[in-house]
């Protein structure tokens, strides 16, 4: 990884640390030293070291390369005898690359890589125009905290601290407030049911569009800021709205479908295969009361097991 800290392929690396240590496979997480925090999360999960080296790389067999700049410096080891022949590395695409600049990412990764991990359907055209090397399709998965079988207490619990009473349908969202995820229409949709007197409009995040929230002077909105633990929220409330259009692989959507709420987002590629096709062309509140809303109880999981059959697929070992 480029550092350790929090943050989305950072995060995405440790989850595959946690899946590889219930398979027998012992991680070490590599990237500049950036969070003592984070490094005391990982350090129960996987060893950590601040730089690449030839005795990392010498007694690993698997090499799992999430930044662009260490795919480079692997090429700086290339022809020093560390027993290459056996060993499997493999490439993550974490973001979305144009024609150009993947063709070129492409020769490093088929000069250097055994594997290539496709992690969504969008970037399906240039993987197979590009990639020479073993594609495997894994979607980014979601380890879930809590066991089914707590959901009731932690639900009662977090509508208590909040004020929210059970009977109150809790329609959430939650992210970055920037341009993309359009926290705007989140507004704009608690506005047109300020009349409700049994919804709640739960809001969870900040950031440069915090102002927007400022201006909203309705009653049936509560923002609860950045929270460290967003699956108990789920967990609390009915549906899940999601409304960006410009994802690779949404996360908050697939943590949603994991919590088995009822979800409303609009129709695009990703939404449309995360979805099973329920997505909808236009979002407003006769969505909400329709009836139609799908649930992840009815939706594929890319839960801890999805993760451990397919890592050991991947590295041809005993699933759990």
């Amino acid at each position: 990884m480029n550092s350790l800290k929090h943050g989305g392929g950072e995060n995405v690396a440790l989850n595959y640390a946690k899946v590889l240590r219930l398979l027998g496979v012992h991680s070490t997480l590599v990237g500049k030293k950036a969070s003592e925090e984070y490094e005391t999360m990982v350090s129960t999960e996987a060893f950590v070291a601040h730089k690449l080296s030839a005795g990392l790389i010498r007694d690993n067999d698997f090499i799992f390369v999430h930044s662009n700049i260490n795919l480079l410096r692997l090429l700086l080891y290339r022809l020093l005898p560390l027993g290459w022949n056996r060993k499997k590395i493999i490439y993550i695409q974490h973001l979305y690359y144009p024609g150009a600049k993947f063709r070129f990412l492409a020769i490093l990764i088929n000069l250097l890589c055994t594997d290539f991990i496709q992690i969504t359907p969008v970037t399906q055209r240039l993987v197979s125009k590009y990639i020479r090397v073993k594609v495997h399709f894994i979607v980014n998965f979601y380890l879930n905290k809590y066991p089914v079988s707590a959901w009731p207490e932690i639900r009662s619990k977090v509508r208590e601290q909040l004020g929210i009473d059970h009977k109150q349908t809790v329609v959430m969202f939650s992210a970055v407030f920037k341009t993309g995820k359009n926290l705007g229409e989140f507004i704009a949709l608690a506005q047109r049911m300020q009349g409700r007197n049994d919804v709640t409009f739960l809001l969870i995040g900040d950031g440069p569009e915090a102002n927007l929230v400022n201006q909203y002077q309705g009653k049936n909105l509560l923002w609860i800021g950045f929270v460290n633990d967003v699956e108990k929220y789920l967990i609390a409330s009915d549906i899940y709205v999601f409304l960006s259009r410009i994802e690779m692989m949404p996360m908050a959507l697939l943590e949603a479908v994991n919590t088995d709420k009822y979800i409303v987002c609009y129709k695009t590629e990703i939404n449309d295969f995360v979805m099973q096709g329920q997505t909808f062309e236009r979002i407003d509140p006769s969505i909400l009361d329709a009836g139609a809303i799908p649930t992840g109880k009815e939706l594929k999981h890319y839960d801890e097991a999805y993760a451990a059959a397919a890592l050991a697929g991947l590295l041809d070992i005993r699933s759990i």
